[in-house]
């Protein structure tokens, strides 16, 4: 089957920076200030009065957590069977539910006999949208929703009276990071009977000591780089051994190799949570001790929870990794990596303890040995290097790609000797390699952030007359003609990986026609994939648990139509697949020409050599530097109806409006 495709490749790609506001044509318009992520520059940008509200609407698309059928289920269970007991007590079923969403538990509870329901929800948007989906579902005379927080409720003026039964799902990957501890206990404090009961009942916090060195290099940079002519670059020594920051690194275990990964503990339970009447500490450390399963380096700590759906322990909603027991898969909530402080070396049947911290909204992890000193209190890591905080952890993997690296230094033994060297992007240590050919490295750093690590690497190598850092382009500064112009590319405000073209934009105004660009051409691929999961993410709800939720998905649509672009970036690599086609080559430049400067349209097609299910596009650029080719693709050969060894150091770009009924034929 041949399938064709258009791109249209427009110059501006944005994000919101301000707006304001004026009338056209008897109708109200917004004038969105923008960056040009291509060429790093403001503009204004003319969009219709209600932008702000429809980019609202289109950020709220729950429909991966709407089509978790194990999640609805037990929900569904456990609200029936606390409605049941409440009725076996002779009382009526007072439901409140915080953070309704589009008021799916809500209606489960309406279902199921509830006699009264309030239902809010903070979001005022998604609170319009319940609203619209209950009367749809002919429950409006059972639900009463409210437009406010839940922490903003008062009984007497919003609720008639306490309620006897809560229903929430305030959880995030890390539980509690959507505020679930003030929720439980502002609820079981001011909204909540004494004897209430609650949906989930409690929650169980698992976690596993790992060593990886995948998972460590989105964390920890190399101490040292190869580079030319036998010499090594040394970073400094509060760079590699910097913590890192102390967001949690979430991500889907399940795609990570098993020879990524060694198993040091068995799966420890760290903390629970009592949702039901019990004060929940906004800061707790519990230490747990065990025997280290095998020898290894201590580097990372996977994290999952369990919800208890009701106080018999029978209903259980799971996040554990495949590697502990099998779950449904999900998006919404997912698996994550702590990174611990510093890697501790173990032999097998080494005593160790973990010591597990949260406070409000957050947890963190400790490892101890019989020899080591612990602290007196315990505190998040915190980067004091500057590295961490200037670029992603998707970033810092790119940069310990040995591979990667080893393209690099091909590319730069190619180069003539003793020339001016302009680096183009943001932090990078190709500028550092490049020194050992060049007269002189130049390189902006415009993040001050940046230029100071920059800056540290700099004076660690003791390249000072050789790379020298411009906090702002300013030819007066630059001794001679730039010969070469050198970027990977990279730059840390771009959205998709072709923003990064910038570089042709950049060095048109500060080099020669003469001069050397590299990389000299940049090729667009797409392919077609058969997702196995991750569709689900924009596939519309349409009906769940038997509830129609077709107005959602208008809604949905026709705001993501208005605000959203057709594209959005995912690290591929997390995600099951096969590919159908062989990559089709979309578009190629050559930064040696002109940048376009108005719309451009490229047609192609792909000839389909598998049978399945297209729901989903990938899109890639390679940046070619000569005869080496880096890709933010796929870094081994595509076989149709297998799946896709994608480079884990870039997010690769999906097509949004996914192809769900487009059936591929051999």
């Amino acid at each position: 089957m041949l399938c064709t495709f258009s791109l249209i490749q427009r110059r501006f790609k944005f994000y919101i920076r301000s707006k304001t506001s004026m009338k056209l044509d008897g109708s109200i318009g917004t004038f969105v200030q923008k960056v040009n992520t291509l060429t790093g520059k403001m503009g204004w940008v003319l969009e219709d009065e209600y932008y702000d509200y429809h980019q609202e609407i289109a950020r709220s698309m729950y429909a991966d957590m709407l089509h978790d059928e194990d999640r609805n289920e037990k929900y569904l269970i456990a609200i029936r069977k606390a409605i049941e007991e409440m009725h076996s007590r002779n009382k009526k079923a007072h439901v409140l539910d915080i953070g309704t969403g589009t008021g799916l538990l809500s209606m489960m509870a309406a279902t199921c006999g509830a006699d009264t329901i309030v239902a809010c929800e903070g979001f005022p948007p998604m609170a319009d949208i319940a609203k619209n989906l209950v009367q749809n579902n002919c429950l409006s005379d059972k639900i009463k929703i409210i437009a406010k927080r839940s922490t903003q409720l008062r009984v007497g003026v919003d609720m008639e009276h306490r309620a006897n039964i809560l229903v929430t799902e305030v959880f995030d990957t890390e539980l509690i990071g959507e505020g679930a501890i003030e929720t439980f206990n502002h609820a079981n404090e001011h909204l909540l009977e004494d004897d209430a009961i609650v949906v989930p009942w409690s929650a169980r916090v698992y976690c596993q000591v790992l060593e990886s060195d995948l998972l460590q290099s989105a964390n920890k940079i190399r101490p040292k780089f190869l580079v030319p002519i036998g010499s090594e670059l040394r970073l400094p020594y509060a760079m590699t051994s910097c913590p890192g920051t102390s967001g949690i690194h979430d991500m889907q275990m399940d795609q990570i190799e098993p020879s990524d990964v060694k198993v040091i503990s068995p799966p420890l339970q760290i903390f629970k949570f009592d949702f039901c009447k019990t004060v929940i500490p906004y800061d707790e450390t519990n230490s747990i001790k065990f025997e280290a399963l095998t020898s290894g380096m201590c580097t990372n700590v996977a994290f999952w929870w369990e919800l208890d759906m009701d106080r018999s322990g029978e209903t259980v909603i799971s996040l554990a990794p495949s590697l502990v027991k099998q779950t449904p898969w999900r998006d919404h909530w997912m698996q994550a990596i702590y990174h611990l402080h510093k890697a501790l070396p173990v032999k097998q049947g080494a005593q160790l303890e973990l010591v597990a911290s949260h406070d409000k909204y957050s947890n963190f992890f400790h490892l101890f040995d019989k020899d080591s000193r612990k602290p007196d209190e315990y505190y998040p890591p915190s980067c004091t290097c500057g590295l961490h905080t200037s670029i992603s952890r998707t970033r810092l993997m790119a940069l310990n790609d040995v591979n990667r690296w080893h393209k690099y230094l091909k590319v730069l033994a190619n180069l003539p000797t003793s020339t001016n060297i302009m680096y183009i992007g943001d932090f990078s240590l190709l500028p550092f390699a490049a020194a050992s050919y060049a007269r002189k490295v130049y390189c902006v750093q415009e993040n001050p952030v940046s230029f100071s690590v920059m800056q540290s690497v700099v004076f660690e190598n003791s390249l000072n007359d050789k790379v020298i850092l411009l906090r702002k382009y300013d030819k007066t500064l630059i001794d001679g003609e730039i010969d070469v112009v050198l970027s990977e590319p990279y730059f840390r405000d771009t959205i998709y990986p072709w923003d990064n073209c910038r570089i042709w934009f950049i060095w048109k105004s500060i080099a020669s026609k003469h001069s050397i660009i590299l990389p000299a051409f940049c090729r667009i691929y797409s392919m077609p994939l058969q997702l196995e999961h991750l569709h689900k993410i924009r596939t519309p709800c349409r009906q769940v648990c038997g509830y129609s939720l077709h107005a959602f998905d208008k809604l949905i649509e026709k705001s993501s139509e208005r605000s959203d672009n057709d594209v959005e970036t995912q690290p591929l690599w997390e995600y099951s697949g096969i590919a159908l086609s062989k990559p089709s080559l979309m578009v190629e430049y050559n930064f040696q020409e002109t940048p376009p400067e108005a719309l451009r349209t490229n047609h192609g097609s792909f000839t389909i050599e598998h049978e399945g299910t297209c729901n989903g596009i990938a899109i890639w650029v390679d940046w070619v530097f000569g005869q080496e080719t880096v890709t933010t693709g796929p870094i081994t050969s595509v076989t149709p109806g297998e799946s896709i060894n994608w480079d884990k150091g870039t997010r690769q770009v999906l097509k949004k409006r996914m192809l769900n009924k487009l059936i591929c034929i051999e």
